[in-house]
């Protein structure tokens, strides 16, 4: 029995879950269960004697077929449903004449059509098939209390009668196993389906209730970065604008003509490299990054990305070496992989004090070119390192009041994770950083 249940559970047997109701996957378990037993009935009653159940049992082997036909393939499990109430009824009060009536196993079978009605019908339509069982029962058994002679008795000895009573007995209690058992069955998986699907859908609403505050946050930071946009660069236009006013109207001595040049200098390359980076960043929201990742030297990339900055580090009084003794090729977007190498340098740059260090050095690791940008500058205070590579809207200054908003590491973490690469750093207050990063060698 639990190998055929486990059998009839299939969904090429009795029907997908998904496309099936649980009325329709009972009926055609009911049908298929019914044709089965329906066989092994019509040799044992026409083994004791009895006709007349003998042909309708014949007639229910067929009967069952048509049935799980119609409602497993046909899809027209509703009209399946109510043919089977009709013709079932019918078969049962005809095999109730023909059956020794109430000294025969009938109760038992119409016991066991109320229970598959009960299982198979919506309960919408109980009103009409139940009250049709319980009439018709009533009917049959009161007809032969008036008239007793319309019924004799069909076993022509108690053996045939135990033999009757007993594979019908087993004919019931298969039937209403295994209706009970598919019942339980899908209950216990339509609590789990539901189950899964609150958790899921509070997980959902938990990830869009972090979303929309993530966005919300993000909004923020947003409008604080474009307002500080705004203001820092109007303040080098302002700068430049007091410059001409004070050539037009004052002489100026060399000395301070030179200052005055090369504080404007600073600003306007402060205010260039912010606008990069904005301009940068807000294309990426805007449109969407375009990576066009090709196979890239290293040494190249080092020498001719680094050129500007070499340059502002010698005019800061900062020393920047690049110690590169391998030819190593990696697998990287050339703009990208340069704009996140210049602003890490230019980082390193702007928080080292005159007569630091900074260091840029490849070495070759597991099939993985690590480049790194080490400094001997402020270093990087504990409670803002958790916040490094996100949408932090602040304006930063440098050992010489060098200024920007913090948008550059965000932009180098963005933009390493399209090409595949990673990024981390080390960091003591005082004692300077290291920036790391990683790409795949071609």
């Amino acid at each position: 029995m639990l190998v055929l249940g486990k059998k009839l559970n299939g969904k090429k047997l009795i029907g997908d879950p998904n496309l099936f109701s649980l009325e329709e996957r009972i009926f055609n378990t009911v049908c298929i269960i019914a044709f089965i037993t329906m066989c092994f009935e019509v040799p044992f009653n026409f083994f004791i004697g009895l006709v007349v159940p003998g042909f309708l049992c014949v007639f229910g082997v067929l009967f069952s077929a048509f049935l799980y036909y119609l409602s497993r393939f046909k899809r027209k499990s509703s009209l399946g449903i109510k043919v089977f109430c009709i013709v079932c009824n019918i078969c049962f009060a005809i095999n109730y004449f023909y059956n020794s009536g109430i000294y025969g196993p009938n109760l038992l079978l119409f016991a066991l059509v109320f229970l598959m009605i009960v299982a198979i019908i919506p309960k919408a339509h109980f009103k009409i098939w139940l009250p049709m069982n319980v009439i018709l029962v009533f009917a049959i058994l009161i007809a032969e209390y008036l008239d007793p002679q319309l019924i004799p008795n069909a076993y022509a000895n108690p053996l045939n009668k135990a033999i009757d009573f007993g594979t019908t007995y087993l004919v019931v209690v298969v039937l209403i196993y295994f209706a009970i058992s598919y019942i339980r069955e899908n209950y216990d998986y339509e609590r789990v389906s539901v189950l899964k699907k609150n958790i899921a859908i509070e997980t959902q609403n938990t990830k869009i209730i972090e979303q929309n505050s993530e966005l919300e946050r993000l909004h923020i930071e947003k409008d604080k970065l474009f307002s500080i946009v705004t203001h820092d660069i109007r303040s080098p236009l302002s700068s430049i604008q007091s410059y001409l006013e004070i050539l037009t109207e004052h002489d100026l001595s060399q000395a301070e003509r030179i200052s005055l040049e090369q504080q404007l200098l600073q600003i306007t390359r402060d205010t260039s490299d912010m606008l990069t980076n904005v301009l940068s960043w807000s294309k990426t929201q805007m449109e969407g990054a375009h990576v066009e990742l090709t196979v890239l030297s290293v040494t190249e990339a080092l020498n001719t990305g680094l050129s500007i900055e070499k340059s502002i580090a010698v005019r800061k009084g900062v020393t920047l070496n690049v110690v590169n003794n391998q030819q190593l090729s990696i697998i990287a977007d050339q703009n990208m992989f340069q704009l996140v190498l210049r602003n890490l340098v230019s980082n390193a740059i702007k928080f080292t004090q005159p007569g630091g260090l900074i260091t840029v050095s490849t070495s070759e690791e597991d099939g993985y070119c690590c480049v790194m940008v080490k400094d001997n500058g402020k270093g990087i205070e504990t409670k803002q390192q958790e916040q490094l590579f996100k949408l932090k809207a602040s304006s930063t200054f440098g050992t010489h009041n060098e200024k920007g908003i913090g948008l550059g590491l965000l932009l180098c973490k963005e933009y390493t994770d399209l090409q595949d690469g990673k990024i981390w750093f080390e960091s003591r207050v005082n004692e300077g950083s290291t920036f790391f990063l990683s790409f795949k060698l071609a």
